[in-house]
């Protein structure tokens, strides 16, 4: 499986060292060929000394000398380029090794994770059998360390394509300088140089411009992810703050006594609302089958294909439909099966919604409460009535009747919700791919299944998806060297809002992942989305 650090440095590959070099020649052949006209122009009047000549002598040495000006900004455009393609060649074979290396310890790291997970589990039979590990042990160190070791060289590739990146754009700068003064010497006027720039350098100067906006791009947008994970760990950073301030006042208020009976009924509160998520079932409102099946008719095919999600903006827009639809008093959960033109299943897609109701005390309204919210934070492990909902709903949609791929998708509370039940041993084996947005999903890096593709985009500002609170662990940091796990981290207003999220992961994305286009119908193609839509309301 790729690493896909090719199409994360592609813009490294953008130049064209023998395209370059050819320009050069072409540019030095006609500089060589102004040489020429010039010493010709001069060979014409050489010789003649009557006063008659005198004026076209002194007109062909003028003319003469504008040639040779024009010879010297084709030369020099022609030295510039092929120093450059001289410095990309080498550099750009660099990369392509880069990739490759990456490439085949990506491999390995998926085969290793696959190892590791499997001995680990050989270990805890033999422990329950009582058998000696000693040997299973030795083998999964071994594991472990090669894993290690090819996770490292799949960041030192990253490391070297950065570097390489560094490099391209110091020789094109100085590409860009040399041309430029081999443009500006000896200009009659602006008019004069910016002519005898197009004229002469153009074509290179738009090849050069579109690598430059791709590099500056990738770099402003490296910079704002850099600055929106700051302001996230800022925001985490306040939240503590906010929070010390609240138990200070409690305690300087009541004493230490205050601050244990408040903990003590927040204790109280969290365990009450474990217990009944425990004691009671969803219920099930209402459910139908939808389908933009191809019917014949144009116009309905037509409004059919309108309301098919083509990628994750689009997936957002439903969401937010969800949301729209369930409201406070229900939960809207979608389950869509893509099939092909025969009518074959080629995917599953399970939609959650996000948090609409905020009362701890709800017991009849939605379940995409703030019960939810607090059981998935704190106890991530405890099964909600939400996550009954949705098992349910998958059920009676057919999901467990396949053996279609699935993925589950979901912003805020219902993307942790998508981020739980993907690691959930009744679908591990066929889950392959995850998209959030604003949601706490990092702490299930570790118990993902191997090869899952984990889409998030959390805004920098939104304090939402740093509330991992209980199950983060040390581990799931490894995710920053995943290749599978992508986070995007715009940095905009509002701050937790499903179109900010849609038209951001539109910017992000404007086409589904590599691998996801399976979870689309696809426009043309005869797919079709059959979409079974069930609500429910809490049981108690």
């Amino acid at each position: 499986m790729s690493s896909g650090l090719a199409v994360e440095f592609e813009d490294v590959f953008w130049g064209r060292p023998a395209e370059l070099e050819t320009r050069a020649r072409g540019l030095q052949a006609t500089a060589d060929a102004i040489d020429r006209a010039a010493d010709a122009l001069l060979d014409l009047v050489d010789g003649q000394r009557s006063e008659a000549t005198d004026e076209v002598t002194v007109a062909a040495e003028e003319a003469s000398a504008g040639l040779r000006r024009a010879r010297r900004r084709y030369a020099g455009t022609a030295t510039a380029l092929t120093t450059f393609a001289v410095d990309l060649a080498p550099l750009q074979a660099r990369a392509r090794t880069a990739v490759e290396d990456a490439d085949f310890h990506q491999d390995r790291v998926y085969r290793l994770e696959r190892e590791v997970y499997d001995l680990e589990g050989d270990v805890l039979r033999a422990d329950a059998a009582g058998d000696p590990t000693a040997s299973i042990d030795d083998d999964l160190w071994n594991a472990r360390n090669g894993l290690s070791h090819s996770m490292g060289e799949v960041a030192a590739a990253r490391t070297t394509l950065h570097d390489v990146r560094r490099l391209i754009g110091e020789a094109a700068d100085r590409a860009i300088r040399a041309i430029e003064t081999a443009i500006e010497h000896g200009a009659d006027s602006f008019g004069d140089n910016w002519n005898q720039f197009w004229e002469g350098v153009g074509d290179f100067f738009e090849m050069v411009g579109e690598w430059a906006s791709g590099v500056l791009a990738v770099v402003v947008d490296a910079l704002m992810e850099a600055l929106s994970a700051l302001v996230s760990v800022l925001v985490v950073l306040a939240l503590l703050l906010v929070a010390a301030l609240v138990l200070g006042l409690v305690f300087a208020t009541f004493g230490l006594i205050g601050l244990l009976l408040l903990g003590g009924a927040l204790a109280t509160l969290i365990l009450a609302v474990g217990i009944a998520e425990t004691l009671r079932s969803p219920q099930r409102q209402r459910a139908q089958t939808e389908s933009t099946a191809p019917t014949g008719d144009a116009a309905t095919d037509a409004a059919n294909d309108a309301l098919e999600a083509r990628d994750y903006q689009g997936i957002m827009a439903d969401l937010a439909e969800q949301d729209a639809r369930g409201g406070e008093g229900k939960t809207e959960i979608r389950v869509v099966a893509i099939r092909d033109a025969a009518g074959n299943i080629v995917s599953w897609r399970i939609q959650l919604p996000s948090t609409q109701n905020w009362s701890l005390t709800n017991s009849d309204g939605a379940l995409n409460d703030a019960r939810a919210d607090v059981m998935l934070s704190m106890f991530p492990g405890v099964p909600t009535q939400y996550e009954q909902a949705v098992w349910d709903a998958m059920t009676e949609a057919g999901v467990f009747e396949s053996e279609a791929p699935i993925m589950f998708t979901g912003w805020s509370l219902g993307g942790m919700m998508a981020g739980d039940l993907a690691t959930d041993p009744r679908v591990a084996d066929r889950v392959e791919s995850v998209f959030s947005a604003g949601s706490a999903i990092d702490k299930h890096y570790s118990a993902m299944p191997p090869g899952v593709r984990v889409t998030q985009i959390n805004n920098g500002i939104d304090p939402v998806h740093t509330l991992e609170f209980l199950g983060l662990d040390p581990i799931d940091s490894l995710r920053h060297l995943d290749p599978d796990w992508q986070t995007y981290r715009p940095l905009t207003w509002p701050m937790h809002d499903a179109g900010m999220y849609g038209a951001e992961a539109e910017r992000y994305l404007p086409e589904p992942r590599p691998g996801d286009e399976i979870f689309f119908a696809a426009e043309g193609s005869g797919s079709y989305e059959e979409v079974y839509v069930a609500q429910y309301t809490r049981g108690s």
